[in-house]
C-alpha cells in the first residue's frame, strides 16, 4: 500500500500491542486509485475495511462481493481474497488491522467468520467516531501502554457494532458455516494446533472424511497453499519463535515435527536462507 496507488492516505500505528491479546496492530484511512487492487494474498493478522463512498470488489473463498458506501468486510489471517477499486466509482474506506488469541473466537460467537464476513449497512457517523478516537488512542507517544488499552477498548466497540449488524440482518443468526468451510477451517486448527506431531496429508484427508485430492483443493482455494505447505510455514515460524529462546536446536526440531535434528536445519535454511543458529545468532545481534 502506497502513496502513489492512492489519492489520499494515512496511518496510525500501535507502539506498543500486546502479544496474545486483542490488539490493534494499525489503522488507517484511504481513498485508491480506480482499480487499485490487493491480492490475492494472506495476511497473517485480521482486518476490517468499512466503506466510506464508492464502490469496489471483496473477492474470498470462491466468492466475488460487490460493495458499496456503508458495507464493511473483515479478512481473516490465512485466507485467501483478494479486493479492488471500482473503475468507474473507486472506493475510499477505513480499516483497521489487529491479532490476538481470542480473535477467533470471539468474531465467530457473534457470526463473523472467513465465509460470513461481509456486513452491509454500517453507520458510518457512529463508525467514523469510533475510528477516530481509536486512532487518537495510539497516538498518545507518551504513553503508549495506555494507549494500547484505549485502542483496544474502541476495537472491541466497533466488533460490537459489526456484530450487532451482522446478528440483526442475518435472522437465522447461527446458521452454520458451509460443510466444505467448517471441514477446511478445522483442518487448518488441526495444522495450527498439531504442527509437533508425524502429520501427513492422508491422515488428515482421512480424520475429516475427505478424499486427499478433494481436501487439497479446498485448502488450496481458501489459504492460497496445500496442506503440507501451510504445515511447513506454521512450523517454520514456530520455529523462529523458539530461537528467541534458549531451547537447543534439536530441541526446536523435536517440537515443530522434526525428528531428525539435520534434516530440520535443511528445511530451516530452505525458509529463511540461514541455519537455525545463523539465525539466532542474528537476532541477538539485533
Amino acid at each position: 500500500m502506497t502513496l502513489e496507488s492512492h489519492h489520499s492516505l494515512s496511518l496510525s500505528i500501535n507502539a506498543a500491542p500486546l502479544k496474545g491479546e486483542m490488539s490493534v496492530l494499525f489503522s488507517g484511512k484511504g481513498q485508491p486509485v480506480a482499480g487499485h487492487f490487493i491480492g490475492p494474498a494472506v495476511h497473517d493478522y485480521y482486518l476490517i475495511h468499512i466503506v466510506l463512498d464508492g464502490e469496489g470488489m471483496f473477492e474470498t473463498l470462491g466468492k466475488a462481493y460487490s460493495l458499496k458506501k456503508g458495507d464493511a468486510f473483515v479478512i481473516f489471517p490465512d485466507i485467501l481474497v483478494k479486493y479492488e477499486a471500482s473503475m468507474s466509482n473507486p472506493w475510499k474506506y477505513m480499516w483497521v488491522a489487529f491479532s490476538g488469541e481470542i480473535v477467533e473466537s470471539s468474531l465467530s460467537s457473534i457470526g463473523i467468520t472467513p465465509d460470513q464476513g461481509v456486513i452491509c449497512d454500517c453507520s458510518l457517523p457512529v463508525m467514523q467516531k469510533m475510528f477516530r478516537s481509536m486512532r487518537r488512542s495510539m497516538e498518545k507517544t507518551n504513553a503508549p501502554a495506555l494507549g494500547n488499552m484505549e485502542s483496544s477498548g474502541w476495537l472491541r466497540l466497533i466488533l460490537h457494532e459489526l456484530g450487532r449488524l451482522h446478528l440483526t440482518e442475518s435472522t437465522a443468526a447461527d446458521v452454520p458455516a458451509s460443510r466444505s468451510y467448517r471441514q477446511i477451517d478445522q483442518a487448518i486448527r488441526l495444522l495450527s494446533l498439531q504442527y509437533g506431531q508425524q502429520l501427513s496429508i492422508e491422515s488428515i484427508a482421512r480424520t475429516l472424511g475427505y478424499h486427499r485430492a478433494h481436501l487439497t483443493r479446498l485448502f488450496k482455494e481458501a489459504t492460497g497453499l496445500p496442506p503440507m505447505q501451510y504445515l511447513f510455514k506454521v512450523r517454520m515460524k514456530k520455529a523462529e519463535e523458539l530461537l528467541e529462546g534458549e531451547l537447543t536446536i534439536a530441541q526446536i526440531a523435536t517440537s515443530v515435527g522434526y525428528n531428525d535434528p539435520l534434516f530440520f536445519t535443511k528445511q530451516f535454511h530452505k525458509w529463511s536462507g540461514q541455519s537455525p543458529t545463523d539465525f539466532r545468532k542474528n537476532m541477538l545481534n539485533e
